[in-house]
């Protein structure tokens, strides 16, 4: 979020604090409209303290609650790994409060409060997306938040990705990458051998200088997808592009996150505990998902979702304690999830699953998906999402409707609807079959088609405060990536 966003919104934040002195008409009103509500809820409502991770007991839906992707279902054959794209370390000049470094010495505590974060949230891969301004003045490993007792990945004896141990058997890869011109991801080295040919190269937007990124093993992205031109996007011959953002989120609804962060300081039982923000304002990135749908009228592209976090934005703590924009918080609210073939996992083996699309994205928000499938039949032949399917004969696409993990079935249960959707002329997609059971669609005319999954949250009213019914609408949930029948594009 740009400094001066964040600073806006923290003096409204202050400007309307809890007050010292004699409250006045507006906050007597305010306290006497909450008073009325809580009248009207009666018993059905209690504000007790707000939940804590050690209230996780493991039985039934928690906000605090992490789920291995190990404990998720994956389809037959596969292996299910989660990963976090689009993360600003001390190697970004504006990551930490803007003060990645001090003089020449790191910023210790933001540096471990990332690595914490992958482990806490239970992340396989890490993908980060550093400025030039301070990334390119850095060498791998250090800018792969390397530390003493990581293993090395190396290729040619040179360091290509790092991994992260969490003390409980698992580790995390963390992959280097920039967010400049465009967004290259998974570079195995820099492109450039000093730090001026790499500034050079990493504000290069062009064919060629894509191609340079990936011949340094990575791929190629762009970040903010609404903010490119669409020729642009054409002549650059990209891997893929972010359809979410949660930078453009909360900027195309800053109404909402004013009013949020104001009644979190002021009333927070109100409205959603912290762990619960981004229920409060998500919205969809329509003009990304409409790029994505030209786009992919021409050529596979993979779509992403991008959690863009610099733990910049809030820095003081909230009401259970913690950052609103700790690296943990924003990291535990969504993120991507791939399909990987049987045996070991590296950097290049998730690498080759993200360009084929084989992958979605879910706001874990709302709860882990448990159960999810987007998948196509021909004759005995089962497709997955990214694979290209023969027209003929006519294809079913297959969506499987996932519950919420842990959900409590004597508590409010949420609505889940599934859509499949073809990519259509002028940048729109069409609806070819929805519903709130699993969804059959013989395929009738060739195209690229992907799923995606809707929620009411009902389950999280508990945790939503007094306005609960602002905030239980439908979301989106999972975007699929898609699965190209016909002629590949």
């Amino acid at each position: 979020m740009p400094r001066i966003l964040a600073a806006a919104l923290l003096a409204l934040a202050a400007a309307c604090g809890p007050s010292t002195g004699t409250p006045d008409a507006a906050a007597d009103a305010a306290d006497a409209a909450d008073a009325l509500d809580v009248e009207e809820a009666g018993e059905e409502f209690s504000w007790d303290a707000p939940p804590d991770r050690d209230a996780v007991d493991g039985r039934f839906y928690h906000p605090f609650e992490v789920l291995p992707t190990s404990e998720i279902p994956a389809p037959d054959g596969w292996q299910l790994r989660r990963w976090i794209l689009h993360a600003h370390s001390i190697y970004s000049h504006d990551a930490c409060d803007d003060e990645p470094f001090v003089g020449d010495v790191r910023n210790e505590e933001c540096f471990h409060q990332l690595r914490a974060a992958v482990c806490e949230d239970a992340q396989d891969f890490l993908f980060l997306t550093d400025h030039a301004a301070t990334f390119a003045d850095h060498e791998f490993p250090d800018v792969l938040l390397f530390e003493p007792g990581d293993t090395l990945i190396e290729r040619d004896g040179l360091p290509v990705a790092n991994r992260i141990p969490c003390g409980d058997g698992r580790e995390v890869i963390v992959c280097a990458g920039t967010e400049t011109g465009t967004m290259p991801i998974g570079l195995e080295r820099h492109v450039g051998d000093t730090p001026a040919e790499r500034h050079a190269a990493y504000e290069d937007v062009s064919a060629a200088g894509v191609q340079a990124f990936r011949d340094a093993g990575a791929l190629a992205f762009v970040q903010h997808t609404e903010d490119w031109d669409v020729e642009v996007l054409r002549s650059l011959g990209l891997d893929g592009i972010e359809i979410y953002n949660l930078h453009h989120n909360l900027e195309a609804d800053l109404g909402t996150v004013v009013n949020l962060v104001i009644d979190l300081r002021t009333r927070p039982w109100r409205v959603p505990i912290p762990e619960l923000g981004l229920a409060a304002f998500l919205l969809e990135n329509e003009t990304d998902l409409a790029t994505w749908s030209t786009l992919l009228g021409e050529g596979r592209k993979t779509g992403i979702l991008a959690t863009d976090v610099h733990r910049n934005t809030f820095d003081g703590l909230s009401t259970d304690g913690e950052r609103l924009d700790s690296y943990r918080r924003l990291m535990h609210w969504f993120a991507n999830y791939v399909l990987l073939p049987p045996g070991e996992v590296d950097d290049r083996s998730l690498k080759e699953a993200i360009r084929r699309g084989r992958l979605y994205g879910s706001f874990d928000v709302f709860g882990y998906p448990i159960g999810f499938d987007f998948f196509a039949e021909a004759g005995a032949t089962r497709y997955e999402m990214g694979d290209e399917v023969p027209a003929a004969p006519a294809p079913t696409l297959r969506l499987v409707l996932p519950a919420v993990h842990h959900l409590d079935p004597a508590g409010p249960q949420p609505a889940i609807r599934g859509r499949i959707l073809r990519a259509a002329a002028g940048g729109t997609w069409e609806e070819v079959a929805a519903g709130v059971e699993d969804l059959s669609y013989v395929v009738a005319a060739e195209g690229v088609y992907r799923a995606e999954v809707r929620i009411t949250p009902e389950h999280l009213r508990p945790w939503l405060g007094l306005r609960a019914d602002l905030y239980v609408v439908e979301r989106p949930w999972i975007y699929a990536n898609p699965i190209y029948v016909g002629t590949p594009p």
